[in-house]
């Protein structure tokens, strides 16, 4: 769990989710215009851009994996911006005098 932790590593994880989202996109989008975009249905549209896409399955997984990796390098950067206490106590300067 440490070497998660450290911040190369973080870093690292979140370009290649970057990276991930970004190449899925390209493989799943359809890059021949169309004039009506409002008058194809949902289901024409997704056959069409199935069949027109570079690879269609292909840059689903990529883009839903590159998100996935996201939230994960999230929630890892929350877990390393809480400081760590020992013992379950406050440290204070003060605490262990006798006043």
């Amino acid at each position: 769990m440490r070497f998660l932790l450290k911040r190369t590593t973080l870093i690292s994880i979140s370009i290649l989710s970057i990276a991930s989202i970004t190449i899925g996109f390209v493989l799943q989008a359809n890059f021949i215009p169309l004039q009506d975009f409002n008058s194809i249905s949902r289901e024409e549209l997704l056959a069409f851009q199935k069949e027109y896409a570079i690879n269609y399955p292909l840059g689903i997984g990529l883009f839903y994996t590159g998100l996935f990796l996201m939230i994960v390098v999230i929630i890892l950067f929350i877990i390393k911006s809480f400081p760590k206490n020992s013992g379950g106590q406050k440290s204070s300067k003060h605490s262990n005098k006798n006043f």
